[in-house]
């Protein structure tokens, strides 16, 4: 199972200049979603993980935790 690395995202985030809105917009998906999951109230799906890797521009491992 994936998961998602929170605090990887919101640096891919940061990095990028994109506020929720804007990564919302790009991954388009609902910003509610994107908030939920940031802030622990819902677990984002592989198709979710993807879609965020995607509008960052970057390798879907890099913002999963690495469960080894």
């Amino acid at each position: 199972m994936l998961k998602l690395d929170i605090k990887k995202l919101v640096l891919l985030q940061a990095k990028a200049c994109l506020n929720t809105n804007e990564l919302a917009e790009i991954a388009k998906m609902p910003r509610a979603t994107i908030t939920n999951i940031v802030h622990g109230k819902r677990n984002a799906s592989p198709k979710t993980i993807g879609l965020l890797a995607r509008a960052l521009n970057v390798d879907v491992t890099e913002i999963i935790i690495n469960e080894k």
